[in-house]
């Protein structure tokens, strides 16, 4: 179920903040996932007041994965959605008017889990040929990897079974309960795996350096990022820039400060343990991006990765260009 959360400036809390008025305030409607770790520069900003004191009314919408953020960006029920870049791209290629404007994270935030019971029998990617894998939702994040990983190994992506086993809590039980033998867990469902099932290795560990480097060739795969549609950033420039710098501020102050702080930002019920909660706040931090801009090379990189998933794809090096604009952020 989607969760609304409706951010209103009051006039009086408008003036003390000296910098706009409120009949400058301008409604800014976001979608964000429900992973409260993935989602969480987003959350600080909402938290802190960053929105508020850059004159923004901020309305968000948590659904359950980056595809549902991009739906609804598609069909204009929100101006901006927490999503991949490599959606960015996949859009770019099929010449939609959709473009980054914020960089969240360098790398994934994305591991790839064997059931407990299956532990010592699935020891490599060949051994889940013909078996069952969850991912988020069919063609999300969590499923482009989980074909670039089989593609990579010299397996077609339906050499396995997959199914929808959602984010967070629910990916971790699938895994659990035996309802799929490996699955591609996201954010905070790693560390809770991790307290869960002590000494269970993972096959892919996208989260460090030497695992980003191992399956795309890069340190720096730009993953989850904010993307808006062409018509709403031309309309409203000046609203992207100062909502970017808010969550630019949010992202800031997470690096800033030590996970315990930083867990307080988290709501009481996506709460899980305040070990599992520091530890996936601390391997976020990791891979926090430092500017929210686009590395060079990064593009092309991506534009890799969605062919793999899309046979048919095709991106010419005018439609890379196109995915991202660094107008929004935050002048240095």
């Amino acid at each position: 179920m989607r969760k609304r959360v409706v951010i209103l400036v009051a006039a009086g809390l408008a003036a003390c903040s000296g910098s706009h008025r409120q009949t400058s305030l301008q409604t800014v409607r976001l979608a964000i996932h429900q992973d409260p770790i993935a989602s969480l520069p987003m959350r600080v900003a909402q938290t802190l007041s960053y929105y508020q004191e850059s004159g923004l009314a901020v309305e968000t919408s948590e659904v359950s994965g980056g595809t549902k953020a991009l739906q609804a960006l598609l069909g204009g029920s929100v101006d901006v959605a927490a999503a991949a870049m490599s959606d960015a791209v996949q859009l770019a290629g099929e010449g939609r008017d959709v473009r980054g404007i914020l960089v969240l994270y360098t790398r994934p935030t994305a591991a790839l889990a064997v059931a407990p019971s299956l532990k010592g029998t699935i020891r490599t990617i060949h051994d889940l040929k013909g078996r069952t894998v969850g991912v988020s939702a069919p063609g999300s994040g969590s499923h482009q990897i989980l074909n670039f990983l089989l593609v990579s190994n010299g397996l077609s992506p339906d050499a396995v079974r997959t199914v929808s086993v959602g984010m967070s809590a629910s990916s971790v039980a699938a895994l659990e309960h035996g309802t799929v033998d490996a699955a591609v867990l996201i954010a905070s469902a790693i560390s809770v795996f991790e307290r869960r099932q002590p000494g269970q290795a993972f096959l892919v560990d996208l989260r460090t350096p030497e695992g980003a480097r191992q399956i795309f060739g890069s340190q720096v795969f730009p993953s989850l990022g904010l993307l808006a549609e062409d018509r709403w950033l031309r309309a409203n420039p000046d609203t992207a820039r100062r909502f970017v710098r808010a969550v630019t501020r949010g992202m800031q102050w997470i690096r800033d400060h030590p996970a315990e702080q930083v867990r307080d930002m988290l709501p009481d019920a996506v709460r899980t343990t305040a070990e599992a909660d520091l530890l996936a706040i601390r391997q976020m931090q990791q891979v926090l991006s430092s500017d929210g801009l686009m590395p060079a090379g990064s593009a092309e990189l991506i534009a890799k990765f969605v062919a793999v998933s899309k046979p048919t794809f095709r991106a010419t090096p005018s439609d890379l260009a196109h995915i991202y604009t660094n107008e929004f952020a935050p002048a240095k």
